[in-house]
C-alpha cells in the first residue's frame, strides 16, 4: 500500500513539474512576442525623437508676380504633442530673371512672369500633423501627414528691378518613411495662397503657387 501511495505521489508531482514548465514557457514567448512587436498605439514616428532637422529640394510654380523655380528648403522639427511638430523652415526659391513688367495703354504698371521666374527667400512657422502609420506593424513605417504654415518673405525680379514682401500661407502633406534608427525620407506637396507688397506702383498682389519636394530628416 505504500509503495502505491508511493508512486503516486511521484506520478503527481512529475505532473505537476510539467505542467509548471509549459506555463513559463508560454508566458516566455508571449514576453518576447511583446518585446518584438511595434507599438501600434503610437500616432506618429518614434525615431523622430523630439527633435529633428531636415533638407528638402524640389520645383516651385508660380506665375505673374509669384515666384518659381528651383526650391531649397531647410526644416528644424520639435514635438508640441503626440501627433503634433512644430515645422520651422528657410525655403528659398531660384528661378529666372528675366523682365516680364510693362505698362499698358492706361499707363498702369503689370507684370505676367512666367512658371519659375523670380527670387524670394522665406522664413516660416509651420505645424506637421501625422495620421497615424500606414504600415504600423513593420520597422520601415509609412507615415503620412499634413501640414499647414504661415511664412514671411522676400520676393524679387531682378531684371524688372521689382521687389516684394510677401505673405504667403501654406497647406500640403506628405509622406515620412524611415530608412535607418533616426534617417528618413519624406516627399511632400504644398499649395501657397497670399498676399504681397510690390514696388514700382505695383502695390498689393495675390500670391498663387505650390510646389513638390523630397528630402531626409535626421534625429537630433
Amino acid at each position: 500500500m505504500s509503495r502505491l501511495m508511493t508512486a503516486t505521489g511521484v506520478a503527481i508531482s512529475v505532473l505537476c513539474t510539467a505542467r509548471l514548465a509549459q506555463a513559463d514557457e508560454a508566458t516566455t514567448a508571449t514576453t518576447t512576442t511583446t518585446n518584438n512587436s511595434v507599438d501600434l498605439s503610437r500616432s506618429a514616428p518614434e525615431d523622430m525623437g523630439d527633435q529633428a532637422i531636415g533638407a528638402t529640394l524640389g520645383m516651385a510654380g508660380g506665375g505673374r508676380v509669384t515666384p518659381g523655380g528651383l526650391r531649397v528648403i531647410g526644416h528644424y522639427l520639435y514635438q508640441l504633442t503626440d501627433s503634433d511638430w512644430f515645422d520651422g523652415t528657410a525655403a528659398f526659391t531660384f528661378g529666372s530673371g528675366e523682365p516680364a513688367c510693362f505698362r499698358d495703354r492706361m499707363d498702369d504698371y503689370l507684370c505676367d512672369h512666367g512658371l519659375v521666374d523670380g527670387f524670394s527667400a522665406e522664413v516660416g512657422a509651420n505645424v506637421r500633423r501625422f495620421l497615424g502609420s500606414v504600415r504600423a506593424n513593420t520597422p520601415s513605417a509609412f507615415w503620412p501627414y499634413l501640414r499647414l504654415g504661415v511664412g514671411i518673405a522676400i520676393i524679387r525680379f531682378s531684371d524688372d528691378d521689382l521687389t516684394g514682401f510677401g505673405i504667403p500661407l501654406h497647406a500640403g502633406g506628405g509622406m515620412r518613411i524611415n530608412v535607418a534608427d533616426g534617417i528618413a525620407v519624406t516627399a511632400e506637396a504644398t499649395l501657397d495662397v497670399g498676399i504681397g507688397l510690390f514696388t514700382q506702383g505695383l502695390g498689393v498682389e495675390p500670391l498663387i503657387g505650390g510646389s513638390v519636394t523630397a528630402g531626409a530628416e535626421f534625429k537630433l
